[in-house]
């Protein structure tokens, strides 16, 4: 038995094709499908127009925690050269090693809750 092609836009999902099918891409353009970004140098994503896929949850974490590890590394990059006083031994936790400690955390702070806006703006489910 034949299935015949119909053309009008209105036809229900029975399983009867169209001669044009209607997809998300077609709609809304030229966009990626993700489940984990790639990342520009400042952190940004590479992908045109992304929509994350898959588990909300798990593409949170894995948006995390890459986004901190990059921002751990820019800050520990950017503190490069300060070292602390020779000569001498202490007890006490390093002033220049605590001050690079918190802004590092700080930085993942903020990486993090990068990672939950755009997970929130660009997901789109599990692909259905």
């Amino acid at each position: 038995m034949a299935v015949q092609k119909k053309d009008s836009a209105d036809t229900p999902d029975s399983g009867v094709l169209r001669a044009k099918p209607v997809v998300k891409s077609a709609a809304h353009g030229d966009h990626d499908r993700i489940v984990m970004a790639s990342r520009t140098a400042d952190g940004s994503m590479a992908q045109v127009a992304p929509e994350f896929i898959g588990d909300r949850d798990v593409a949170v974490s894995a948006a995390k925690e890459q986004l901190a590890q990059q921002a751990a590394s820019a800050v520990d990059t950017a503190a490069r050269g300060v070292s602390a006083s020779e000569g001498t031994v202490s007890s006490e936790p390093d002033p220049d090693v605590q001050a690079l400690k918190d802004a590092q955390d700080e930085a993942v702070q903020t990486a993090e809750a990068q990672a939950e806006r755009e997970i929130s703006s660009l997901h789109e489910g599990l692909g259905d």
